[in-house]
């Protein structure tokens, strides 16, 4: 009699367990993201507007039109954006000079939102070279770059390396390779590519950016929060210089490119 209690109850319990919880979730308010840098190249300068996706939505992010996209210089020459797709924004008059000081505003929807970039002081790529990688790397083939470039010592220094082979996008890897001048300020520093081998006959392409530090502390909290080489942290939002509780950030760098083409030793 107890064996048939017993087997009656487990029984009840699987039953159980296949209750269905209903819980009540709240859709979240979307908010706006915003996506723009400036620099010292000559391209036009772009910013992108969107919102946040809803949970009960999932992979769809709402173009944002019709705002008013604004950049001022420190002298107080404005310049203002033309939506030349929704949701993309684009200046090709905005002129950018080096240690200038430079305010976006935005207005759409009834709010403001308004963020600041100061364009650093331009650092040189000194030289490049590929070898042969150590045993101790992930790949046993091919070539493994580095990035050689003169830190000044008078300014603190935030730095990107991006490298990509000719004719092929730039890398999403180039996130992972940030760093900045705290440990070797006014040095020369050198900067290997661990990320993929490179063979004979690559054309390679080398960008380093100069970082304002908001841009700096956005790509690098959100490297963090992706996994990458300063490891994980608790899901948030990547630092930012947006005001008005705006996802995103708003860049300012300077860059330096060159080129090497890999030859068999």
């Amino acid at each position: 009699m107890k064996t048939i209690l017993s087997l009656f109850s487990f029984i009840f319990l699987l039953v159980s367990c296949e209750d269905v919880i209903e819980i009540d979730l709240d859709s979240v308010e979307p908010k706006l993201v915003i996506e723009g840098c400036i620099n010292d190249l000559d391209d036009p300068c772009t910013i992108k507007l969107s919102k946040t996706g809803d949970y009960f939505e999932p992979g769809i992010y709402p173009i944002v039109s019709d705002a008013l996209v604004t950049i001022t210089d420190e002298n107080g020459i404005e310049t203002e954006f033309e939506e030349s797709e929704p949701g993309t924004y684009t200046s090709e008059s905005l002129e950018v000079e080096e240690l200038g000081s430079y305010t976006l505003h935005i207005q759409s929807e009834g709010e403001d939102y308004m963020a600041e970039g100061v364009v650093p002081h331009k650092v040189f790529i000194d030289s490049l070279s590929y070898d042969i990688p150590p045993l101790f790397y992930e790949f046993e083939e091919g070539y493994m770059l580095t990035c050689y470039l003169q830190d000044p010592a008078e300014y603190r220094n935030y730095y990107r390396l991006i490298v990509y082979k000719k004719g092929e996008p730039k890398s999403s890897d180039g996130m992972m390779y940030i760093f900045n001048d705290d440990f070797m300020n006014g040095n020369m520093i050198f900067m290997s590519w661990e990320s993929d081998p490179l063979f004979p006959q690559d054309t390679v392409v080398v960008e380093l950016q100069t970082l304002d530090k908001s841009t700096y502390d956005y790509y690098f909290t959100l490297n963090s929060l992706a996994g990458g080489m300063f490891g994980a942290s608790n899901p948030s939002n990547p630092e930012t210089n947006l005001s008005n509780d705006a996802l995103g950030y708003f860049g300012a760098y300077t860059v330096s490119r060159d080129t090497i083409v890999i030859l068999p030793n």
